[in-house]
């Protein structure tokens, strides 16, 4: 290797050698460079991963908000979208019309010629044709409105006084029938204080024309003189073994407040609160008080009162059919059909005056329960977004820490099946609302609340509530 020395060969190498620590040098701060881009798309990524996540359970929970329904959840029918869709409630096997036992109603001829022979209804006769022994009767009932001016005279007693009561303080007032009225179109009616006054002067053909200030009058009277009779209703729900409750909002003096139901078959008491909360329940002084059985919406602060607690398995249908809506998943379905159909057997066995089910059936419904149940916790494992998943099993933890309050009717035959008589005795509430619109002040829902607890009992009782409104505003003792 002529004209190559060791020199040349050193400086060769070590030229190679600083190459070589260059590269590496650049290999070193690419990859740092290329770590850390790395680690920006990790965290990006997973920044990513969490915001879609968050929108994906946004998506869904919108979803299920805007599916949410009447039939598939809590929501009432008047929050409905109203669309062009068929009837989505649950067909029966029951013809169209009056059921099997249904008492007709209808205008009988020889009742009404009873009634004119017992001198109960006013009778005029009125000849058409030419007049002769034979003829066919005909009967038209209809109602008569009079004004009358009844005149009361007081004359003195032996010692020269003149003894008049309170209730005559004024020359002129308006009397019990008309404050009946007005009262009862008030509040059964839902007929507005302003309409009600151009109302009686209809009637009246212009001879009574009354000031809404006078009939909000009419309405604080009665309120306070119910007030014994109100007492009598909230005794008998405390001696009562098993009473419902529910509770709905309702608006007065531009705030939300509660009125909560107490109810059995035989008596309805409503009473206003400021929230839901135990210590505005406690403020009615009647569940603090109360020893027997509660049948409720799963409002879990009813599990500080009273004994046993029966859970509303209407409103555990909606839910389920929910879950299964935004799920797709078989369970929900499946527990539906299931307590509906043992609900439907114990009603077959009642028929049949049977009181109760053997215990090996109890035992089996117990099982296939909880299979249900565990068939739930399995199905819940697919679902992919994180918001139903844990919505649902929300679902599948109540239905499993509640199970004896939700198959307790079925083992007691004394226990409801749902919380329905609640929701009908709340309805007028919010009728009235959507036609009022709010309550302008606690008197005014108070008075309200007192005179449709009487009118509610009334009818629970076949009592006539006209009568009944009428001896309260006579003083006349009354006694429901």
């Amino acid at each position: 290797m002529s004209g190559y020395t060791g020199k040349d060969f050193c400086k060769q190498l070590e030229e190679i050698m600083k190459k070589c620590d260059n590269l590496s040098l650049e290999m070193k701060t690419q990859k740092k460079e290329y770590n850390e881009k790395i680690e920006k798309l990790t965290i990006e990524n997973k920044e990513l991963k969490e915001k879609n996540e968050k929108l994906t359970n946004e998506v869904d929970r919108l979803k299920k908000q805007l599916n949410n329904n009447s039939n598939n959840s809590s929501k009432p029918p008047s929050t409905d979208i109203k669309r062009n869709i068929p009837n989505n409630r649950t067909k029966s096997n029951k013809k169209p019309g009056g059921q099997k036992g249904h008492v007709a109603h209808f205008l009988d001829k020889k009742e009404i010629e009873r009634k004119i022979a017992n001198q109960e209804l006013k009778h005029e006769i009125i000849d058409i044709g030419n007049i002769g022994k034979e003829y066919i009767s005909k009967y038209i009932l209809d109602i008569e409105i009079n004004v009358v001016a009844k005149e009361y005279r007081f004359y003195k007693d032996e010692n020269g006084k003149y003894n008049i009561p309170k209730e005559f303080q004024t020359d002129v007032q308006y009397g019990n029938e008309l404050k009946t009225m007005c009262s009862i179109l008030n509040t059964e009616g839902i007929v507005a204080i302003d309409r009600l006054t151009d109302f009686v002067s209809s009637i009246s053909h212009g001879k009574i024309n009354i000031s809404k200030g006078t009939i909000v009058n009419f309405l604080n009277t009665l309120s306070r003189k119910s007030e014994y009779v109100i007492e009598q209703i909230k005794q008998k729900l405390l001696n009562s073994e098993l009473m419902y409750t529910d509770a709905t909002t309702a608006r007065c003096n531009n705030k939300n407040i509660c009125v909560r139901n107490y109810s059995t078959n035989d008596y309805t008491l409503l009473v206003p609160t400021l929230g839901k909360s135990k210590k505005y329940i406690e403020t009615s002084n009647i569940l603090n008080r109360y020893t027997g059985d509660l049948v409720h919406d799963h409002e879990t602060v009813m599990y500080n009162y009273g004994k046993r607690h029966v859970e509303c398995n209407v409103h555990i249908s909606r839910y389920l059919k929910g879950c299964n809506e935004n799920t797709n998943n078989k369970w929900a379905l499946k527990m539906r059909s299931f307590l509906c159909s043992l609900n439907e057997y114990k009603k077959e066995l009642k028929s049949k005056n049977i009181g109760k089910i053997e215990e090996e059936k109890l035992e089996k419904y117990s099982k296939r329960y909880d299979e249900i149940i565990e068939e739930g916790y399995r199905e819940n494992k697919k679902i992919k977004s994180k918001f139903l998943r844990q919505e649902e099993q929300r679902l599948l933890n109540r239905l499993k820490k509640y199970k004896e309050n939700h198959m307790i009717f079925l083992y007691d035959f004394n226990m409801p099946f749902d919380n329905n008589l609640s929701e009908r005795d709340l309805r007028h509430v919010k009728s009235k609302q959507k036609i009022s619109g709010h309550f302008n002040s606690m008197k005014g829902i108070e008075n309200y609340l007192n005179i449709k607890s009487i009118i509610g009992t009334c009818k629970k009782q076949a009592i006539n509530f006209y009568e009944i409104i009428s001896d309260l505003y006579k003083n006349t003792p009354v006694t429901i």
